[in-house]
């Protein structure tokens, strides 16, 4: 992707993506990630970003989805390491990767910079979608006008409304209900993919 040339389309597509009624927004704290390579999240800035931004979808709390870092394991292990496991098993590409998919995002916003990135993690999905012959999402970009996306959070958009996702409450109660009621559903709607790998490393 050219990612100059790119960007006046992109930025027509994201306009129109705003129009669209059928996408949900998404906010995901992405404290699974920072978590999982022991780096405490910076709740403090966090808080004073959902306190400022009250546009927005209930936020949720990666960090109680499982299933994203379960399958952020997943597409690292695909990769070979000849000289053993790295200190970060999975990357943040990974850790995208498992977002899109997981949380079934049709778009994703991310900044110029972050363009190779969100195409390196649908390569992924499309690799392992091939190699488990399962169907997996991918995400389009959304371009966003800041020169960086704010640390720790995620935007995207999801063609599923996920369940607890109502109104724009951003209280530490409605985070966690939230985050609960989409971990459950993610779960219910994840288990056709977790079976069929499976069967596929049985067969």
């Amino acid at each position: 992707m050219n990612e100059v040339s790119d960007a006046r389309q992109i930025a027509r597509e994201s306009a129109s993506l705003v129009l669209d009624g059928a996408a949900w927004s998404v906010t995901l704290l992405t404290d699974g990630e920072a978590l999982a390579n022991a780096v405490a999240p910076q709740t403090d800035s966090l808080y004073r970003y959902l306190q400022q931004d009250q546009t927005t979808a209930t936020p949720l709390l990666e960090s109680l989805l499982p299933d994203i870092r379960a399958f952020a394991m997943l597409l690292a292990s695909q990769r070979r390491h000849p000289h053993g496991s790295p200190a970060r098993f999975a990357d943040a590409t990974d850790w995208l990767a498992a977002r899109i998919a997981v949380l079934e995002l049709s778009h994703v916003a991310v900044t110029l910079a972050e363009l190779t990135q969100l195409d390196e993690a649908n390569r992924r999905l499309k690799l392992l979608s091939e190699q488990l012959q399962l169907k997996l999402p991918s995400a389009a970009p959304v371009l966003l006008t800041a020169p960086e996306a704010t640390p720790g959070v995620l935007r995207g958009w999801s063609r599923q409304r996920q369940s607890g996702m109502v109104g724009t409450v951003h209280g530490m109660q409605s985070m966690l209900m939230a985050s609960r009621l989409v971990a459950q559903q993610c779960r219910q709607r994840l288990q056709p993919f977790w079976h069929g790998l499976q069967a596929a490393r049985r067969g």
